[in-house]
């Protein structure tokens, strides 16, 4: 059975799964903020103009305490990297941040003041955490960010705008992870030891959640004609006589840069035709990732047309994981509405022969522009109807097994599908869901365990709130 994820209308129920895992600290921050840092971040704690410091004479507040928890101290410092980093996790998610700042900090400090008491009752029964492993994950995670931004130096700039250094985000992050590792040790002593789910209440769980249960939508077997549509001869010739042009610079010692300049159609044109870092699955053309990847650092490629237009690209560098930094001279290849209207044209024939009683593979093998499923008579695979284009969707959705359908307009050109086979959708029933349901409700358990825990170590344990 296909594992399907509970829905997103269920906080509490997800949350403790993530605690449980060890996938956040408490009040539910999220472990992998993502490696995307907004631009409309809040800057905390950045410091004063050089001209604006007072004499040496004068103190100056360099930190200061906000709260004490059991002789562990909570630093006006480390509450402004808790709420800035609270905004950026916000502004990664799409979400916007509500509240008035003093609510925010309010939330923050009790989230830090949370934490310290959870470290605090961990030590006191002797548990400790693998500091090797935080290290490792942290170097592990500026990584994929460097990977992300592209270089060091653009992750530092990134950082910068929000307020922090690339140390300021290290340390938070380790100890973030170290919090998250106090976190599942106490949870898993003194919190789920006491956790019983009886198989009514996860019934019951069931029941009073029906219409958010997930279903398996929709399933197809197709097979597909495809007619690309053609740019006229006239434009296909101009192409070619500028790419004759660029090749011509670039053998007669024009640099990539300089050419790219001078001859790209694309917004990387003003760069140089700098791209950036790309993987195998991050080209949207197969033929142009393959050769991409055929390339050795400096080497430039032959054209290669893809259903935007001509690229020629080079490699600029070749990174330990196998990516590469590329560059592109890129001209795009228009068609006009006569062009359109011509392979629609050709789209309605290969129909008509369907139709008209021509076996489909036989017409996908002899005319279809996709390569891949025109050798196997046009077949492209078994899919849920959700996982496709909603252009595909609409086309799709109502076309019985059997049935041939409209010639549908793409990017790629005009589709012409036949639907193979069909298998309706269904509501997942309570066995199929039963383990998912049965963590969903222990999630709760501990969710309002864990709530009561932390409000007895505020009993035990000494806070002190400097205002």
């Amino acid at each position: 059975m296909r594992r399907t994820r509970l829905p997103r209308s269920l906080p509490s129920s997800v949350l403790l799964i993530l605690l449980a895992l060890g996938a956040g600290p408490l009040r539910g921050l999220a472990q992998d903020a993502g490696p995307s840092i907004p631009d409309a971040a809040v800057p905390a704690g950045t410091a004063a103009p050089a001209e604006t410091v007072p004499p040496a004479s004068v103190p100056v507040l360099v930190d200061r305490i906000v709260a004490i928890v059991d002789e562990e101290a909570i630093l006006q410092s480390d509450l402004e990297r808790e709420t800035e980093l609270y905004r950026l996790e916000r502004q990664y998610a799409g979400e916007s941040v509500d509240g008035e700042p003093a609510a925010i900090r309010r939330e923050m400090l009790d989230r830090l003041i949370e934490s310290k008491l959870i470290i605090a009752a961990a030590k006191q029964a002797d548990m400790s955490v693998d500091q090797e492993a935080i290290a490792g994950s942290v170097d592990q995670k500026i990584q994929q960010f460097v990977e992300h931004f592209g270089s060091l130096e653009a992750l530092e700039r990134e950082l910068t705008r929000s307020g922090m250094t690339l140390a300021d985000y290290r340390a938070r992050m380790a100890a973030q992870l170290r919090d998250q590792q106090y976190l599942r040790l106490v949870v898993g002593k003194f919190i789920r030891p006491d956790v019983e789910v009886l198989e009514n209440e996860v019934r019951e769980y069931y029941l009073a959640h029906l219409d958010e249960m997930p279903s398996e939508p929709d399933s197809l077997t197709i097979a597909d004609i495809l007619i690309a549509v053609q740019p006229s001869r006239e434009v296909r010739q101009r192409v070619q006589e500028k790419v004759a042009r660029i090749q011509s610079s670039l053998a007669g010692g024009m640099s990539f840069a300089e050419a790219a300049r001078t001859y790209s159609e694309d917004a990387g044109a003003s760069r140089g035709g700098v791209v950036g870092v790309v993987g195998r699955d991050d080209l949207f053309d197969a033929g142009l990732t393959r050769a991409v990847f055929a390339l050795a650092v400096g080497q430039v490629s032959e054209p290669v047309v893809s259903t935007r237009g001509v690229h020629i690209v080079r490699v600029d560098a070749v990174q330990d994981d196998g990516r590469r930094a590329i560059s592109q001279i890129f001209l795009p290849i228009t068609v006009s509405e006569q062009d359109i209207a011509a392979a629609e044209a050709q789209a309605d024939g290969a129909r008509t022969r369907v139709l008209a009683g021509e076996a489909f593979a036989l017409v996908a093998s002899e005319v279809s522009a996709d390569a891949a499923s025109a050798r196997s008579g046009g077949v492209l695979g078994t899919f849920r109807l959700e996982d496709l284009s909603e252009t595909f969707q609409a086309a799709l959705a109502d076309l019985p097994e059997g049935a041939v359908s409209e010639p549908v307009l793409t990017p790629a050109g005009w589709y012409v599908f036949k639907v193979l086979a069909r298998t309706a959708g269904h509501m997942y029933t309570y066995e199929e869901l039963s383990e998912q349901l049965r963590q969903a409700v222990e999630s709760q358990k501990i969710e309002a365990a864990l709530a009561e825990y932390v409000k007895e170590l505020r009993k035990r344990f000494f806070i002190d709130e400097k205002g």
